[in-house]
């Protein structure tokens, strides 16, 4: 029943994968199907270890690309991924960053945080209006509460999958600008 369980995970697996580094993570699922039916576990699960952390890393690219982009008088670095791996310790997920700077060197940082554990911390908060007050200010873009919270923070779930906070050194209406700005249609649709 295990083998079958398996097999049905690796199949949906390929049939949801992007093309882009299809072929690795394609091998690796099959390496570690191969060596589950050999009952060598250790190995099946370095090589579905190693397959997990590629469709991470694609995850990772996906997110990235929805960043919004610089406003006018704005500059922006490249979004940063680099908190992709620490995010194993803290119980798994997806980590993406980006830093906007205005003229004045003030900043904006947004952060999306995809399929993590944490996320179970904050939704009960966000989805409780008045737990969420006794935080800071809650408000709405479209459909999604938002936190303003009272460290100058926003915070908000969308799609009970990704944890989006906006911080910085810029004022709450620019930092707003920016959480506005992100499309969460497409963060849906991920």
């Amino acid at each position: 029943m295990k083998a079958s369980l398996l097999t049905r995970s690796v199949f949906l697996s390929l049939i949801l994968l992007p093309l882009a580094h299809a072929d690795d993570i394609s091998s690796s699922i099959e390496e570690g199907l191969a060596a589950y039916n050999k009952h060598d576990l250790k190995a099946a699960k370095q090589a579905l270890d190693y397959a997990s952390q590629l469709i991470a890393q694609q995850s990772a690219t996906a997110l990235s690309g929805l960043m919004p982009e610089p406003l006018a008088e704005w500059t922006a670095e490249e979004a940063s991924t680099e908190g992709t791996s620490a995010m194993g310790l803290l119980g798994g997920g997806i980590q993406v960053s980006r830093t906007y700077t205005n003229s004045a060197g003030n900043t904006v940082e947004m952060q999306i945080t995809a399929d993590s554990p944490l996320l179970a911390q904050w939704m009960p908060m966000l989805a409780n209006p008045a737990m969420a007050a006794t935080m800071g200010k809650v408000t709405k873009i479209g459909k999604t509460l938002v936190l303003q919270g009272n460290d100058e923070q926003l915070t908000m779930i969308v799609a009970n999958r990704f944890m989006v906070t906006v911080n910085g050194s810029a004022t709450m209406d620019e930092k707003m600008t920016y959480a506005k700005a992100l499309d969460q249609g497409k963060l849906e649709a991920l």
